[in-house]
């Protein structure tokens, strides 16, 4: 289990991927839609099985870690400001409720109590189609204005209309907006939470709100706030007094282009493919024990989620969209020791380098060290001193004169006979 939490980046394990965005975004977009940072859930989904048999409780264990990994990366991605570590955490915050579908299970039949595995392997599957196009348009605005921070961008629908709507899209769609992938498998894992219980339920229902929220964001930080990109925004999420990564004098950025062709046609087609996914019957073809399972839309479930959906992109569209935000930069002030626990991840980073510096490092291995430079390596270095000085005391022996040996072989020939004679 931890060995899965660890390559699908749960709580604490995560803080690989982040850092693992400062690569190029083709890359991160190949890491988040391929089965990299979803190992751990395919683990979980492949020892199934083992899990329902021997170890039903451990499940429940996978649902709570990941509710809480969830809401966790989602508190984060609210205030990211490198728009690469807002897709990110919203990355660890998805793997979080595949987690959670696959741990609310009672069993291996979907008609009773595996709906959440269906769920799981179904947003595995539409999240690497909309979190793909999310991490390809990132690379197409990155390309346009050489900055990773929102504060550098802003206003480039004008400037960018086939990233826009295909960006657009991939947001609706991890929002949870029908008719989007995202809704139907997200549906999914909210109608088997809250088969499991209304607690669970209600909580993954208002991360669910978190994650639209976030995004339009991170939606309208890139594509409507400020009047010209390098604008200063607070959207940027920097903090009260916090410098902008661009003042606008750069001159690469007032002129910002809509990207070649090689770079959108796959944002259409992953587009069209974000459209359509949701309408797959996955589950005819994935479930736990090989039932086949035909979806049944819980409109109870749904319409709440897709209310708190839209409440979320309702909030963020009153306090983003406009070029000033006054109300962003209030709340940031009037929260700031919150914003900035949040922005610096919690310190969670800072605490793993006080731990691995200060205490493994310098509390532990700093004696093992020393220890091995000194007790260990002393030794072996003594046995090769001695053995050096022996031979240097026993090297005469050695000396190749016919005389020197014939007198030592009398001298011990005489030796063995006295002993004999005593």
């Amino acid at each position: 289990f931890i060995g899965g939490a660890g390559k699908s980046a749960m709580f604490p394990l995560h803080i690989w991927l982040p850092d693992a965005m400062e690569g190029p975004t083709p890359v991160s977009a190949l890491i988040h839609a391929a089965t990299m940072v979803v190992a751990g859930v395919y683990l979980v989904a492949r020892m199934f099985p083992l899990f329902i048999e021997y170890a039903p409780g451990v499940l429940h264990i996978v649902a709570y870690v990941g509710a809480f990994t969830a809401f966790y990366a989602a508190s984060v991605a609210c205030v990211q400001s490198d728009i690469k570590r807002v897709l990110a955490f919203s990355t660890i915050s998805q793997i979080g409720f595949m987690m959670v579908a696959l741990g609310v299970c009672t069993s291996a039949d979907p008609h009773e109590g595996g709906l959440g595995y269906m769920a799981s392997m179904f947003h595995l599957f539409t999240h690497a189609m909309f979190k793909a196009l999310l991490f390809l348009g990132a690379g197409s605005i990155i390309h346009a204005v050489h900055s990773n921070e929102m504060s550098a961008m802003g206003g480039l629908r004008k400037y960018m209309p086939v990233t826009h709507i295909t960006f657009l899209i991939a947001c609706l769609a991890i929002s949870g907006i029908p008719p989007f992938s995202g809704f139907f498998s997200k549906d999914e894992i909210l109608t088997a939470c809250f088969r499991f219980s209304s607690t669970m339920g209600w909580i993954m229902t208002v991360i669910a709100g978190m994650t639209a929220f976030y995004m339009f964001r991170l939606y309208y930080g890139i594509f409507w706030a400020g009047s010209e990109p390098g604008q200063k925004s607070a959207s940027g999420g920097l903090a009260p007094g916090q410098q902008s990564a661009s003042d606008g004098s750069d001159s690469h950025v007032p002129h910002p282009h809509e990207s070649p062709l090689a770079m959108t046609l796959p944002l259409m087609l992953l587009a069209v493919v974000t459209i359509v996914a949701g309408f797959i019957p996955f589950g005819h073809f994935i479930s736990a024990n090989g039932t086949t399972y035909s979806i049944h839309r819980d409109w109870s479930v749904a319409g709440t989620s897709i209310v708190a959906a839209v409440i979320s992109i309702a909030i963020a569209t009153y306090i983003y969209a406009g070029s000033r935000q006054p109300v962003a930069n209030a709340l940031a002030r009037r929260f700031k020791g919150l914003w900035t626990a949040a922005y610096h991840r919690f310190y969670l980073d800072e605490a793993y380098q006080f731990v691995t510096h200060r205490i493994i490092f310098g509390c532990i291995c700093r004696p093992i060290a020393w220890w091995d430079r000194h007790v260990v390596d002393g030794f072996f270095n003594f046995l090769a001193w001695s053995a050096e000085a022996t031979s240097d005391e026993i090297r005469g022996l050695q000396s190749g004169r016919i005389q020197q040996y014939t007198f030592v072989f009398l001298l011990g020939t005489l030796a063995l006979i006295l002993l004999l004679l005593l």
